[in-house]
């Protein structure tokens, strides 16, 4: 746990906050593309389930 703790004191180099910079803007591409992804599927889900409903209640 102290090394730890002596790693995060130490002040990080340019070219390391780029790269982390960098993988959190990918991170949240990637994230960003998995959340619209799934929008679609729960709005396929909800037709689906509307014309169960429509089914199974004769509307």
């Amino acid at each position: 746990m102290t090394w730890l703790r002596r790693a995060l004191h130490l002040p990080a180099p340019e070219s390391n906050i780029g790269l982390v910079l960098v993988l959190c803007v990918v991170t949240m591409s990637f994230m960003s593309v998995a959340l619209v992804w799934q929008a679609q599927i729960i709005a396929n889900q909800r037709e689906a389930i509307q014309w169960l409903e429509q089914l199974k209640f004769g509307s």
